[in-house]
C-alpha cells in the first residue's frame, strides 16, 4: 500500500524543509499564547523556557534526522500531530469552557430531569418558543399562530430554512412527531403534562400544523417551549431512553453535538444555523466535570475553565477581588428539601416531622454553608407567583421539638431517643455530586443530635444513589432540589399518584385541590388553590422544606453578552461572545 501523501512530501528534503520553516513559530507560540489566558507572570514565564526548551531541542534533533529516510514518515506524523493539537488549542481559546459538577444522564431533552442535562441541551435543541432577555415568551421555531375563538384549537406557522445538524430539513412533522412522543405512554417519561393538555396534533403543510386542545387555553404558548425531536432520527416511530440518541443527539440549535469522552462533552458551532453568526461568537462549548467545588474554582482562576454554574459562598470574595472574572447574580425557582419516607412508621408521625423540622435552624445553616436565599414555608420558591407570602417558615425551637417527640413517645437515654429498645436513628442516603455541601450536611447531624436524633450518613454514587431512591425506595431521607420551570407542578410531588413522590406520601384533601386545581381555567381560582395546597403542606410536612438560594455565576471577562436564563441557563448562549484580551 503506497504511503499517505502527507508523507510521500516528507520524502522530499525540500518540501520538509518547508514545512518546518512554516511549522516553527505555530509550534514555538501557539501554545504560549493560549497559557496566556489569565494566568499569573511567573507560571507563564516558567512554562515559557520549560515549553521553549523541549520544543526547539525536538525540531532541531527532528531536523537533523532528515538524512535518514526511514525517519521521514515518523517526522510527518509528529508535525501533523502537534499540529492537530495546535488547532485544538485555537478552538478551545474561542469556545466556552464550562464545569459541572458531574456529566448529564442524558443528551436527550425530553428525559433530562437533572439541571446538567438541561443545560447542555439548551445548546443542541430548540422549542417552538422561547423567551426573550426580558423573560417574555417570543418565537423561536415557530414564526406566527392563531388560537380559535373556542380557544381549543391552535394554527402554527413554522419557521423556513432551518436545518437539522445532519442537514435534513426541519418541518411540521418533527413537531408533530415530538408532541406524540411526550404523549405516548411508550415514552414513559415522569410528566406526561402535555397529554393533560392537547387532544392531537395534525399537519398542514411542510411547515405548519394544528393543534387541538383538551380544555380552553387562554396563554397556550406556555406549554409549547418543550424541545424539538428530529422525527428521521426515530425510524420505528417511538422514544426511549436507552437509544443511542440520548448519547448523539442532533438538534436545530446554534452548537452541533461533536464528541461525549468520560467527563467531557464537545459542541461545536454549527454553521448553517438559522440565525446569523457575529463575528465573535463562540466557535463553541466544551463542558468538563470536575466534582470538587474547591478544584472548579481554582481552574478558572488560573484560565483553565471560563464558567463556574454555580460559585460557592465562601468563593465570591476570591472572585470579587478578580480583574478576569465577572460574577453573575441569578434567581431561579429551585428550592432545597429533605425528603422524608412515609412509608417508614417513624415518618407516619406528624409529631416527629414537626419535631425535626422544629430542631434545624435553616437561616444559620443557609448563611453559614451556602450564602444568600430564603428560607421557604412550604413547595415553592419565592420568585415563584404561587408562592403564600402569608405563610410564614418556622423558626428553630427545640422546646417544641423535645417536648413534642416525648408525646411521639421517644424517651431520652444517654443522649439519645430510644423507644423501648429501638433506637431514633436515621439513615440520611446523599448523592457523591452533593460532597461539595458537606458542611451543611454535618450541621444538620449536629442540630437533630440536640434534640436527640441520631442520623447516619450514607454517601453514594450519583446513580446508586437515583436507583436507591427513585427505584427501590430503600432510604430514610434525603437531601434534594426541584428545579421549576414556568410549567413545572406539584402535582407530581404530593399527589399520592404521582409520577415523583417518590416518599410515598398520601393525603386525600391535597389530592383533592389538586385534582381541582388542573380543571381550571380561571387565574384567580388557580392561585387560590395553590395558596391553599401551601397552607396544607406547610402544616402537614411531607418534607422539611430548607430554602431557596440566590445564585451567582463566575465568567471569565473575555466572554461578553451574558445573559442568563433562571432554569434554562445557557437559552441565549447564541448571543454569548469571547473576546481576545484587552
Amino acid at each position: 500500500m503506497p504511503p499517505p501523501r502527507a508523507c510521500l512530501l516528507a520524502l522530499e528534503p525540500a518540501p520538509t524543509r518547508m514545512l518546518f520553516s512554516i511549522f516553527r513559530p505555530f509550534a514555538l507560540t501557539g501554545p504560549l499564547l493560549w497559557t496566556q489566558q489569565q494566568r499569573p507572570p511567573d507560571q507563564i514565564y516558567r512554562f515559557s523556557r520549560v515549553y521553549l526548551y523541549f520544543i526547539n531541542k525536538r525540531l532541531n534533533t527532528l531536523e537533523s534526522r532528515m538524512k535518514n529516510p526511514k525517519k521521514h514518515i515518523q517526522v510527518c506524523l509528529f508535525i501533523l500531530t502537534l499540529s492537530t493539537i495546535l488547532s485544538g488549542f485555537a478552538f478551545a481559546r474561542k469556545s466556552l469552557k464550562y464545569t459541572e459538577d458531574r456529566t448529564p444522564s442524558t443528551l436527550n431533552p425530553l428525559y433530562a430531569q437533572d439541571m446538567y442535562s438541561v443545560r447542555i441541551t439548551e445548546g443542541i435543541f430548540e422549542g417552538l418558543f422561547g423567551w426573550d432577555k426580558m423573560q417574555r415568551l417570543a418565537p423561536q421555531l415557530a414564526t406566527s399562530w392563531k388560537l380559535s375563538k373556542d380557544k381549543k384549537t391552535m394554527t402554527i406557522k413554522l419557521r423556513k430554512g432551518v436545518l437539522w445538524h445532519d442537514g435534513k430539513n426541519f418541518t411540521s412533522k418533527d413537531v408533530v412527531f415530538t408532541i406524540k412522543a411526550m404523549i405516548s405512554r411508550r415514552t414513559n417519561l415522569q410528566d406526561r403534562y402535555l397529554a393533560q393538555i392537547i387532544n392531537s396534533a395534525s399537519v398542514l403543510g411542510k411547515h405548519s400544523l394544528q393543534l387541538h386542545f383538551k380544555k380552553q387555553l387562554r396563554r397556550p404558548r406556555k406549554w409549547l417551549c418543550f424541545k424539538i425531536l428530529p422525527a428521521h432520527k426515530f425510524p420505528r416511530g417511538h422514544v426511549r431512553r436507552t437509544q443511542y440518541f440520548s448519547q448523539k443527539p442532533v438538534g436545530t440549535g446554534p452548537f452541533r453535538f461533536v464528541r461525549w469522552t468520560g467527563k467531557k462533552i464537545i459542541l461545536k458551532r454549527f454553521k448553517r444555523y438559522w440565525r446569523t453568526p457575529k463575528k465573535e461568537s463562540l466557535r463553541g462549548v466544551i463542558l468538563q466535570s470536575i466534582p470538587d467545588k474547591g478544584i472548579q474554582a481554582e481552574v478558572l482562576r488560573f484560565g483553565g475553565i471560563d464558567n463556574i454554574v454555580r460559585v460557592r459562598p465562601k468563593d465570591l470574595p476570591l472572585f470579587e477581588r478578580s480583574k478576569h472574572v465577572r460574577l453573575y447574580p441569578y434567581t431561579t425557582n429551585s428550592w432545597w428539601y429533605l425528603g422524608l419516607n412515609h412509608r417508614r412508621q417513624l415518618f407516619r408521625d406528624k409529631r416527629v416531622r414537626e419535631a425535626l423540622m422544629l430542631a434545624l435552624d435553616r437561616d444559620t445553616l443557609r448563611e453559614a454553608t451556602l450564602g444568600d436565599g430564603t428560607t421557604i414555608s412550604g413547595p415553592f420558591s419565592p420568585n415563584d407567583p404561587l408562592y403564600n407570602f402569608q405563610v410564614s417558615a418556622r423558626s428553630q425551637d427545640l422546646k417544641r421539638a423535645r417536648a413534642l417527640l416525648k408525646k411521639a413517645g421517644w424517651r431520652r437515654k444517654g443522649g439519645f431517643l430510644y423507644k423501648g429498645p429501638r433506637q431514633l436513628k436515621i439513615n440520611l442516603i446523599l448523592s457523591k455530586s452533593k460532597r461539595s455541601y458537606r458542611p451543611m450536611v454535618l450541621g444538620i447531624i449536629d442540630q437533630l443530635r440536640k434534640v436527640g436524633v441520631k442520623v447516619k450518613v450514607t454517601w453514594l454514587q450519583h446513580a446508586t444513589w437515583r436507583k436507591k431512591i427513585f427505584s427501590q425506595r430503600a432510604f430514610d431521607m434525603t437531601l434534594h432540589i426541584w428545579n421549576f420551570d414556568s410549567l413545572s407542578s406539584i402535582h407530581p410531588l404530593f399527589h399520592s399518584k404521582g409520577s415523583l413522590n417518590y416518599i410515598g406520601y398520601k393525603n386525600k384533601q391535597v389530592d383533592i385541590l389538586l385534582k381541582k386545581v388542573a380543571k381550571t381555567t380561571d387565574p384567580v381560582i388557580y392561585k387560590t388553590i395553590f395558596g391553599k395546597l401551601h397552607a396544607i403542606l406547610h402544616a402537614d410536612l411531607p418534607y422539611l422544606f430548607l430554602w431557596s438560594l440566590t445564585n451567582y455565576s463566575a465568567i471569565t471577562a473575555r466572554v461578553r453578552n451574558v445573559t442568563i436564563h433562571p432554569f434554562n441557563y445557557f437559552h441565549y448562549i447564541h448571543s454569548w461572545k469571547k473576546v481576545e484580551e484587552e
